[in-house]
């Protein structure tokens, strides 16, 4: 009879806990999926040759999104190269060449750029992985 009990206290104490764990996954709130791709090649070029720079990212919330290929020799500061025309769940494709004009290194990154509900005013939602190229 106590083993019956037992038994019954176990199933009953799984179940509870089931439950409990089935009501925190529905509480959890769905996170937007950012896709992306950045590419850059070669990476080792002389000066005054051109640069491949190819890449597109997309999330998939609804709101207006452009991506932008950007560049900074050194560490300097970033600078915008070209950017796709945009639109709603997608933040475009950009397909462009570079000169490296100077020796050193120069870097790229994607920027995936959305606007607020409230504005027009895009703002930074995401950056790729940056790209060096040594430039000789």
């Amino acid at each position: 009879m106590m083993s019956f009990l037992n038994r019954r206290a176990a199933r009953a104490a799984v179940v509870t806990a089931a439950g409990i764990a089935a009501l925190g996954l529905s509480a959890v709130t769905a996170s937007a999926k950012i896709s992306y791709d950045f590419k850059v090649s070669p990476h080792t070029v002389k000066a005054g040759a051109r640069v491949h720079v190819k890449g597109y990212a997309m999330n998939d919330s609804d709101l207006f999104q452009k991506f932008c290929v950007q560049q900074r020799q050194g560490t300097g500061s970033w600078h915008t190269v070209k950017c796709a025309h945009g639109a709603v769940f997608d933040g475009g494709s950009v397909n462009t060449w570079v000169q490296a004009k100077h020796r050193g290194t120069l870097q790229f990154r994607g920027a995936l750029y959305e606007t607020d509900w409230n504005s027009h005013k895009l703002r930074l939602q995401f950056v790729t992985p940056t790209e060096t190229v040594r430039v000789r």
